[in-house]
């Protein structure tokens, strides 16, 4: 796909695949990035050798700085790449209730922490699941968390809002807006 992407073409003749692609028409110096979902030690690698970067679901900012961040750096550099993005994907919640906010996530996003791979960035993370792993408080608390994953390496934050309580359209609203001001400021 990178190949493609950058204009040329792709001629494989595989035991399994065959392809004989022309590059998709592009707008002249378009680039389009491609970013790797990626966690374990072997996918950051080829991540940083092949692509602008990855997404990390359910890494926190201890598991980014030292996990995601130096293995995908490292590849980067080895490969003579520009340094990599780094999307940290999150739960977030803005609610006054941090205890009601987690066990809110706890439900929710409970299957994470049956997967092996989620399991190992949870681990990395230092937490025991992906409640612990939520980006959960009032505003100030969530906006330093946010803050805490920039400074741990991440380039962009993909939140994925969540509600808790009982209004949960006013509970999600409370959510965007501060994500809508974090980016509107520049966070991070």
């Amino acid at each position: 796909m990178t190949t493609l992407l950058r204009g040329d073409p792709v001629r494989i003749a595989g035991e399994d695949f065959r392809v004989d692609a022309g590059p998709p028409p592009l707008a002249d110096g378009a680039e389009v990035p491609v970013l790797v979902a990626a966690l374990a030690p072997h996918l950051l690698r080829v991540a940083g050798q092949h692509a602008a970067g990855t997404i990390a679901w359910m890494a926190n900012a201890t598991a980014v700085e030292e996990h995601v961040a130096p293995r995908l750096r490292a590849a980067a550099d080895a490969a003579g790449r520009p340094a990599p993005r780094i999307v940290a994907g999150l739960p977030v919640a803005v609610h006054d209730d941090v205890a009601e906010a987690r066990a809110v996530a706890a439900e929710l996003f409970a299957v994470y922490g049956t997967l092996p791979n989620y399991r190992r960035i949870l681990e990395r993370g230092r937490v025991t699941g992906p409640a612990d792993a939520a980006v959960v408080g009032d505003e100030a608390g969530v906006a330093a968390q946010v803050e805490a994953l920039f400074d741990a390496g991440a380039t962009d934050v993909w939140a994925a809002p969540f509600a808790v309580g009982d209004d949960a359209s006013a509970s999600r609203a409370r959510t965007r807006a501060l994500l809508e001001e974090l980016a509107a400021s520049g966070a991070g």
